[in-house]
């Protein structure tokens, strides 16, 4: 009886085990399933977010680029508002929110084509939004680096940003630079992109391994940098570089059309008004005009810099203001008598120079410029810069730094060559954050950067439109050329030593991220076209 006992007892509490791992594994594919059941609505709904808020920006994109330039109050007009008119159309039809920011960004909404919006649509508890810029800005302000030409780069550089190339795009693993006029090549790594960047190449692209001596990618015998093409392959470029072509078509700067506007603008003439109209159809090249409005007393005129100074705190008139009657004006603070913190700003008016501008030590300057003639930057105090620079002359920067003002930044505008050499030279004290130049620089002419000795830090962009009839002293094609070692340089007496493992960034000795932000920034002193096109920010999921 005893043994029967123990095993019913036995058979029960085996039958009550697997009853209870039965009802466990039934739980656990039920839970399961509910998971997975939440899961895929999760994403779906996540889905359903992404495709309204793209859909939405497609539907603009293609209306804007349809609008003809008027006037910013007749923009308003053709896309309406949250309530009535082409966005609400677009709310109702995909679900979505359009938030007008223009006004919490401090943009003349009556003076700028410029209108932010931020388009968003529900998940779960979370938001999908994109923000989206429309603009008459010319393209170039869209990429952290690029050309109308060719863009060549040389060696560890690091950009955060898109790329342009408008013909071709020639990449290698060696950095050039000279030292005491002789040429040297010296290996480092590939250039590296951020995984967001996008390189937009039109034309051909070529890639070049140095394969450690085996195969130079630099012919430099005739002294001369001369590309070894027989060393290049076609197509073969780093894996880490996303390439595409452009679609979009390419917005140019016009710069003598730009420059009589910015002339208007500073002679207090009304955009859009017959005077301004009849000025821009008839005046001939900017120097002429230029000349016009100012025999036609449009200007404040000075003779000297420090009486300009003067003149900027005590007088209450409202004229843009000329320097004349010297060859060149210098600004710098080296006085110890003076305040460093001193601000030279021009509020509303412009600052006409009618000669070379030299902008030195501890230069602090807040207002738009046109410099007819060269502008040269240089002191190692550096300079602060809230700007737009026009410049008919070339651009050089060397031994400085550029930092912005009150959240804004510079943004140099040069007819001829830029210049931008021995910036932090032989600085080894890496910081991937902090740049050392902040600012968007672009040349109508052709650009070489030597970033082996140098340390060069931008925040903003550099875009050489690219001349090709003009004559590279050093071989390079035209365009763009970027040439950066990757790495601690003390001294370019001896070629610094190779080392291809290098993999982190931050020691690239040119960095360059760009900054969305010229664009709402700038204002009134960007360049402009005369079209419209909207500028599309990340994706966020907030």
């Amino acid at each position: 009886m005893n043994e029967k006992g123990y095993s019913l007892v036995l058979v029960m509490l085996t039958v009550t085990v697997f009853f209870i791992i039965g009802l466990t594994i039934l739980s656990v594919s039920i839970y399961q399933a509910k998971f997975t059941q939440v899961r895929v609505e999760d994403v779906t709904s996540l889905h359903d977010a992404v495709k309204a808020v793209e859909e939405t920006v497609a539907e603009l994109k293609v209306k804007v680029e349809q609008l003809s330039l008027s006037t910013p109050l007749q923009l308003d007009l053709d896309l309406g508002n949250a309530q009535t008119g082409f966005l609400s159309e677009l709310m109702n039809r995909h679900s979505v929110t359009i938030e007008d920011i223009t006004d919490a960004k401090g943009i003349a909404r009556n003076k700028l084509f410029t209108r932010v919006f931020r388009i968003s649509a529900p998940y779960g508890k979370k938001t999908v939004s994109r923000e989206v810029i429309i603009t008459n800005a010319p393209s170039f302000l869209k990429y952290a680096l690029g050309s109308r030409e060719n863009v060549t780069l040389n060696g560890g550089a690091y950009i955060d940003g898109d790329i342009y190339a408008g013909k071709d795009i020639y990449v290698t693993n060696v950095a050039n630079y000279i030292y005491n006029s002789t040429l040297y090549s010296v290996q480092t790594t590939f250039p590296t992109t951020s995984e967001k960047s996008i390189l937009f190449a039109n034309g051909k692209r070529y890639g070049c391994d140095h394969g450690n001596g085996a195969k130079s990618c630099y012919n430099l015998n005739n002294n001369r940098f001369e590309y070894s093409l027989l060393n290049y392959s076609e197509h073969e470029l780093p894996s880490s570089l996303l390439i595409q072509k452009e679609t979009e078509d390419f917005i140019d700067v016009d710069f003598s059309w730009t420059l009589k506007d910015k002339l208007l603008l500073a002679a207090g003439v009304e955009p859009f008004s017959p005077e301004y109209a009849n000025y821009i159809k008839n005046s001939g090249d900017p120097e002429l005009l230029f000349n016009q409005l100012r025999s036609n007393d449009a200007f404040s005129l000075v003779d000297d810099v420090m009486l300009f100074k003067d003149f900027i705190k005590n007088n209450q008139n409202s004229k843009s203001i000329v320097l004349q009657s010297a060859p060149s004006y210098v600004f710098e603070n080296e006085d110890e008598n003076e305040d460093e913190n001193e601000v030279l700003n021009l509020e509303d008016k412009w600052l006409i120079v009618d000669g070379d501008l030299y902008l030195g030590n501890n230069s602090k300057l807040k207002g738009n410029i046109i410099v007819f003639g060269d502008l040269i930057i240089n002191g190692k105090s550096g300079v602060q810069l809230a700007s737009t620079i026009y410049v008919t002359g070339k651009t050089s920067i060397y031994d400085t730094n550029i930092s912005g003002l009150d959240n804004e930044q510079v943004v140099i505008l040069s007819k001829g060559r830029l210049e931008l050499y021995r910036v932090n030279e032989f600085n080894n004290s890496f910081s991937f954050e902090k740049e050392n130049l902040q600012g968007y620089f672009y040349t109508e002419s052709n650009a070489v950067i030597y970033a082996v000795g140098s340390y060069i830090n931008i925040k903003g962009g550099l875009f050489a439109k690219g001349n090709s009839e003009q004559t590279i002293a050093d071989g390079f094609s035209e365009g763009v050329t970027i040439n950066a070692y990757r790495g601690v340089v003390t001294s370019l007496s001896e070629p610094p030593n190779s080392n291809l493992t290098l993999t982190n960034v931050s020691e690239s000795r040119f960095i360059i991220r760009h900054d969305k932000n010229v664009l709402i920034a700038r204002g009134l002193g960007l360049p402009f076209s005369k079209r419209l096109h909207v500028i599309i920010d990340e994706l966020s999921v907030k």
